[in-house]
């Protein structure tokens, strides 16, 4: 289990940002093991995360999606699209969804938003340890194993936003 310090330590403490963890936990029905140990996140994360948003949505915005559709608050965006593509936490279930918010898409990201966490976190090792494009391959193909034991569900489909991700640091995709 990874503790406070150590995500201080890989994301740094002055690119965190807290969220209300507690009071989500005691508003929303997602259950308790869904929740991060940690009530912050990373401000940025190269390519894959960003909570600095600058657009038309506000970090941790609340967004519902038509009367049948999940409750959602915004933890996130991605860096290259920070308006049209939000990563969202379900209130109900703990999954964290990326929305295509131009076509009201949703797809999985993670299966809880605590392995959300964990996902940023081990890329950032990942980023901190870069030595190059030569070795990049072989690394990433080692974090994506340990993804996979974190949270197999983000990894299944190979168009997955993570999939995807690591796709790229394996040489897989230009």
């Amino acid at each position: 289990m990874t503790d406070r310090e150590e995500y201080l330590r890989a994301w740094e403490p002055d690119n965190v940002v807290r969220f209300p963890r507690e009071q989500w936990m005691r508003e929303f029905a997602a259950p308790a093991a869904a929740y991060p140990d940690v009530d912050f996140l990373p401000v940025d994360m190269s390519a894959v995360y960003t909570a600095y948003l600058t657009g038309r949505f506000e970090l941790y915005a609340s967004l519902n999606l038509g009367d049948d559709g999940p409750r959602l608050r915004v933890v996130g965006g991605v860096p290259s699209d920070r308006d049209g593509m939000l990563f969202c936490l379900d209130t109900a279930t703990g999954r964290v969804l990326l929305l295509g918010v131009a076509e009201g898409t949703l797809e999985l990201v993670n299966s809880t938003f605590k392995a959300l966490t964990e996902f940023l976190y081990h890329f950032a090792l990942f980023v901190d340890a870069d030595s190059g494009a030569a070795g990049r391959p072989a690394r990433a193909k080692a974090l994506r194993a340990t993804l996979t034991a974190i949270d197999p569900r983000a990894l299944a489909d190979r168009e997955s936003w993570w999939s995807i991700a690591l796709m790229q640091l394996e040489g897989g995709l230009r």
